[in-house]
């Protein structure tokens, strides 16, 4: 479907709108949308779940290998903390909806850590850098014992397991959270005149 409304990147009017249902084994019914831009290439991905639509929190403690596996759904108003690793995600204007698990996400700050390291202007930042890499590695390979913590003020995030503790987020600190979401004026659409109507005089 082509909507009426400008891309948020190159300014052009009309983005290409895709609805469709997400299958995930054991999560509820989700819908991920996604605009494109045919003009310059532009693509802004986004997940809804239709049976939580409220402000929620999941705190998952990884103690053994194996819990880097748990599924994450994270949309763009997802925000993401590690305490033990000082890791803070938040959404932004160019956040991006992403199905992962525990594993890929640390995997997202790695490559983010690396190129921090490579642009480091001085070895104490290097070092501090290099230390941190380390300690994601042992987090990775599940031995260091970290806290992940994902948070929606839309409810439109998700971590399904057993053991995560699953609760409501109150409104003061759900008002405190980032949302990163775009905001899509539709235009009216101005049906185009016919050669036989008269011009303005």
């Amino acid at each position: 479907m082509r909507l009426d409304t400008h891309c948020p990147a190159c300014g052009q009017l009309g983005l290409d709108y895709t609805a469709a249902d997400l299958d995930i084994p054991h999560f509820p019914q989700s819908i991920q949308l996604i605009f494109e831009c045919p003009a310059c290439g532009f693509r802004h991905t986004d997940f809804m779940i239709g049976t939580v639509r409220e402000p929620m929190r999941y705190v998952y403690h990884v103690r053994e290998p194996d819990d880097v596996n748990v599924r994450v759904v994270r949309s763009t108003s997802g925000t993401i903390r590690i305490p033990e690793l000082g890791i803070l995600i938040e959404p932004g204007p160019a956040s991006d909806a992403y199905v992962s698990n525990i594993e890929g996400v640390l995997v997202r700050v790695e490559s983010v850590l690396k190129q921090l390291c490579h642009d480091a202007e001085t070895d104490e930042d290097r070092q501090a850098c290099e230390e941190r890499l380390a300690q994601l590695l042992d987090a990775r390979e599940g031995t260091l014992p970290f806290t992940f913590i994902l948070e929606d003020p839309f409810g439109n995030s998700l971590l399904v397991h057993e053991r995560a503790r699953v609760e409501p987020i109150d409104e003061s600190d759900a008002a405190q959270l980032k949302t990163g979401t775009y905001t899509l004026e539709m235009q009216e659409r101005v049906p185009p005149r016919s050669g036989m109507e008269p011009g303005p005089n």
